[in-house]
């Protein structure tokens, strides 16, 4: 029997809501506005004559109906991305498409994305630097490298490594820094990227771990809404950051940063790798998770 289905777009909408259980991250992640992601979820529940979603105070969760639904559309969504690949041919199959963040693309993945090359020279690898979020089941990326803590409805992850934060500065400026007290004399740069993970580690917590007892000037300095920017000022000795050891780990091999102090704190967020389950059993997928992890090994040895 065939009945009269709702817009795919509609269908779309509701699976994005759902994974991120938030409207504005899904409106983000689909490039609509509130309004208009809120048109067609509404539209949807007319459709349907259900609603779908449990307006909370400050969240939403599915109700029975929308929790019945989801596992079908999550199906023919991903249905309808397998069949749309097969109809654009074996082509595309050597195109490898990563999507990450401006700072772990220009910081981990350019400075030896030509091992990848000289490994794998039938696979044409293409980055994709964005903080934009990424809909798998629309978008042509293949896989996402994350920095973050998270679970990704509707998706599979696989963890990586783990990230530690510490003081990163330039050899100049390490050479006149004795004791932790003494980067009261220096301008600190904050990293305002791990402003959304809470309990996140800042400069006054470091500065407590190191046991200095007056940390009041801990939040003055320059704050930075990208690490590679505030990581790039360092560099040029504008002051020092609590930088990832990750991110840091190159630059620190060139002999641009230094870290003058052992003491690290766990940044409470890791990286990952988040795609369609179909998708990491793809062979140039699995090739590159591979690389990724021998790569990221010899960056940072546990």
């Amino acid at each position: 029997m065939r009945y009269s289905l709702p817009p795919l777009n509609a269908f779309r909408a509701f699976e994005c809501v759902a994974r991120h259980m938030s409207f504005a991250r899904a409106a983000e992640e689909l490039n609509l506005t509130p309004s208009a992601l809120s048109y067609q979820i509404k539209s949807l529940e007319d459709q349907l004559q259900v609603p779908l979603f449990l307006r909370l105070n400050r969240a939403i969760d599915l109700t029975p109906a929308g929790r019945s639904l989801l596992p079908g559309v999550e199906n023919g969504l991903n249905s309808f991305s397998e069949a749309v690949a097969r109809v654009k041919g074996v082509a595309e199959d050597n195109v490898l498409v990563i999507s990450t963040g401006p700072g772990t693309a220009s910081k981990v993945i350019a400075p030896r994305i030509y091992k990848f090359m000289e490994a794998f020279p039938e696979i044409e690898l293409r980055i994709s630097a964005s903080l934009k979020l990424v809909d798998f089941y629309r978008d042509d990326v293949d896989l996402g490298l994350r920095f973050g803590r998270g679970h990704y409805r509707g998706l599979k992850t696989q963890f990586l490594i783990d990230d530690y934060l510490t003081p990163m500065c330039s050899p100049r400026l390490a050479s006149q820094i004795s004791t932790p007290c003494d980067l009261r004399d220096f301008k600190l740069l904050h990293d305002g990227s791990m402003a959304p993970f809470s309990n996140a580690p800042n400069w006054r917590e470091w500065l407590q771990a190191a046991s200095v007892e007056d940390v009041s000037w801990a939040s003055k300095g320059l704050v930075f809404s990208q690490i590679e920017h505030a990581q790039d000022a360092a560099i040029e000795g504008a002051g020092i950051m609590l930088g990832r050891k990750v991110l840091c780990a190159h630059d620190k091999r060139l002999g641009l940063l230094k870290n003058p102090f052992e003491l690290h704190l766990p940044a409470t967020a890791h990286y990952m790798l988040v795609g369609l389950e179909k998708s990491f059993k793809l062979k140039k997928c699995l090739k590159f998770v591979e690389w990724i992890r021998a790569e990221l090994d010899s960056l940072c040895p546990s």
